[in-house]
C-alpha cells in the first residue's frame, strides 16, 4: 500500500526534495555580499553547546519518517509538501538578494564537537534569516496538529528541541527564529488549514460506513 502511494505522489515528493538546493545550494554562491545578524540578549546568554548537535541534526531523521507517516495520507502530504516547497522557494530567493550571516564562535573540544565541526566545515555561515531548521518543524508540528497525529505528542516536543539547538549550536540567532516560526506561521496557515477538516470528514465518513 505505501509503495502504491509513494508512486502516486512521487513527482511531488521529487519536486519538494529539488527545491531543498534552496539553502544548500544558494549559501555556496560565493561573491554575494553578507549582512551580518544582529545579536540580542538571548543570544548571549544562550551558551555554545555542542552536544545539543545531535538534537540539530535530528531533523533530518524526522523529515524521513514524516514522510513514511504521511505518504499513505495523501490529503494530508499533499499540502505539507507544498508548504515547504513554497517555504524553500522563498527563502531561496531571499538568501540570493539579502544573504545573511552568523558569527561562529570557537569550538572547543568536548562530545558531539567533531560532529558539529563537520557541520560548520560542509554548511558555510550564510543563509541565517529565516531559520529554516525553525521553519520545517514549524510546518511539521502544525501538520501534525491540524490531522490530529496520534504522535503528536512526540513531535511537538521533538521540533521544540529542534529550535532550541538552533541556538545552542550556534548556527542562529534569535531574529533567524523569529522569522522561521512567521515563515511556517503564516504558510502553514495558508496549505494546512484544510488538514483537519478534511481528516475530520474521513473520521466521519468511516463512522458513517461503519454504521451501515
Amino acid at each position: 500500500m505505501w509503495i502504491h502511494c509513494f508512486k502516486q505522489q512521487w513527482r511531488e515528493i521529487a519536486i519538494t526534495a529539488f527545491s531543498f538546493g534552496a539553502y544548500f545550494g544558494t549559501g555556496h554562491i560565493p561573491s554575494l555580499k553578507a549582512h551580518r545578524v544582529p545579536a540580542t540578549a538571548l543570544d548571549h546568554a544562550v551558551p555554545l553547546l555542542p552536544w545539543t548537535v545531535y538534537g540539530y541534526v535530528s531533523l533530518y531523521p524526522l523529515l524521513l519518517a514524516n514522510l513514511v507517516y504521511f505518504v499513505p495520507r495523501s490529503r494530508a502530504l499533499r499540502p505539507l509538501l507544498q508548504a515547504v516547497t513554497l517555504a524553500n522557494a522563498l527563502s531561496g530567493m531571499l538568501f540570493v538578494t539579502f544573504r545573511t550571516t552568523v558569527p561562529r564562535p570557537t569550538l572547543a573540544l568536548g562530545h558531539g564537537s567533531r560532529l558539529l565541526r563537520l557541520i560548520w566545515q560542509a554548511d558555510p555561515p550564510h543563509n541565517a534569516v529565516p531559520s529554516l531548521h525553525t521553519t520545517y518543524s514549524v510546518l511539521i508540528a502544525l501538520a501534525h496538529w491540524r490531522w490530529r497525529s496520534p504522535y503528536r505528542a512526540i513531535v511537538l516536543p521533538w521540533c521544540s528541541l529542534i529550535i532550541a539547538t538552533t541556538l545552542t549550536t550556534k548556527q542562529h540567532q534569535t531574529v533567524d527564529v523569529v522569522a522561521g516560526i512567521a515563515l511556517g506561521s503564516i504558510i502553514g496557515r495558508l496549505f494546512l488549514r484544510t488538514m483537519a477538516s478534511e481528516q475530520r470528514h474521513n473520521h466521519e465518513q468511516s463512522e458513517s460506513v461503519a454504521m451501515v
